[in-house]
């Protein structure tokens, strides 16, 4: 896997380390739009692993980078010294891991004092390396941590991005939910279906009831109550090598047609043991899609 991760004609390589502002990396960025260190407290990791952990949840990762990156403070920056921090970072954390082919990177940190913001220990500009870029060191090398950007920057259309980076409120949530493009062209496309046209950022931006409608959306990839048991997360495997693939909801189980809005259900990951609980599921989401409707001047 390494050997075909690191080929740089592979657009989704599994690619392990988030810098931290990075000028050349997001004036290169496609689609336009800078995804990856995008404000104080909005930034994302996931592409180097930071939710392919047994415990993804909020409190023990934020413990979990906060230890390293204190840690991480006292090594001297030489290769031997980081490579063996980063054996003593995996020997703590082994797994299981919900993605086995993908790795979790151990130099993931804060990269910001007020510890709101995550990014790449290596990074020239990451505090105690003096503009030296360590990232060669990392376990795909530098190569891929400069040149990667995920499948959201290509396949999600630029309002929808820009949507969802104002709603964001910290690095937590929008690692999460950034890297979900299929889950959020579900969503967005819903909506323009019914507008009849295309979503602009101001169709939902100026309006505090649909911003928040976007938000709790957004925020059902942490409480999602009618998750199919066993399902895989919070975090999901966004690269496009066909492995770890979403189950189907098995509709003729419960008698019942395919629901309208099975493109949005089956990204999130859902599953029902009675036409009760996907008539509340699509009850939910028809709710938060009407709250961005009606100021879209959809109803």
């Amino acid at each position: 896997m390494r050997d075909e991760i690191e080929k740089m004609e592979n657009p989704d390589r599994k690619c392990i380390a988030t810098a931290g502002p990075d000028e050349a990396h997001a004036a290169a960025v496609p689609g336009s739009v800078y995804l990856c260190q995008v404000g104080d407290a909005i930034s994302c990791g996931a592409c180097c692993g930071l939710y392919n952990r047994a415990d993804a949840s909020r409190g023990t990762l934020e413990d979990l980078i906060a230890g390293r990156t204190k840690t991480f403070r006292r090594v001297p920056r030489d290769a031997d010294a980081i490579t063996d921090f980063q054996l003593r970072m995996e020997r703590r954390d082994p797994g299981p891991r919900p993605y086995p082919d993908f790795y979790h990177c151990p130099f993931l940190g804060f990269i910001d004092p007020g510890r709101r913001r995550v990014g790449c220990l290596l990074h020239p500009m990451a505090d105690g390396n003096s503009g030296i870029d360590y990232r060669g060191l990392s376990f795909y090398g530098g190569l891929a941590c400069r040149d990667y950007f995920c499948p959201s920057y290509r396949n999600l259309p630029a309002p929808r991005k820009e949507i969802v980076k104002a709603v964001c409120t910290d690095w937590y949530l929008y690692g999460l939910v950034i890297t979900e493009d299929r889950l959020l062209n579900a969503f967005f496309g819903e909506i323009e279906k019914r507008l009849n046209r295309p979503l602009s950022a101001v169709d939902v931006l100026p309006h505090a009831d649909s911003r928040q409608a976007v938000r709790e959306f957004l925020a059902l990839k942490l409480d999602w109550p009618h998750r199919l048991a066993g399902a895989r997360g919070p975090g999901n495997y966004f690269f496009n090598d066909g492995l770890y693939p979403r189950p189907p909801i098995d509709y003729s189980r419960l008698g019942v047609a395919p629901s309208a809005l099975d493109p949005i259900l089956h990204e999130l990951s859902s599953g029902f043991s009675r036409p009760a609980a996907l008539n509340q599921a699509e009850a939910l989401i028809e709710s938060l899609l009407g709250r961005i409707l009606r100021p879209a001047g959809a109803y």
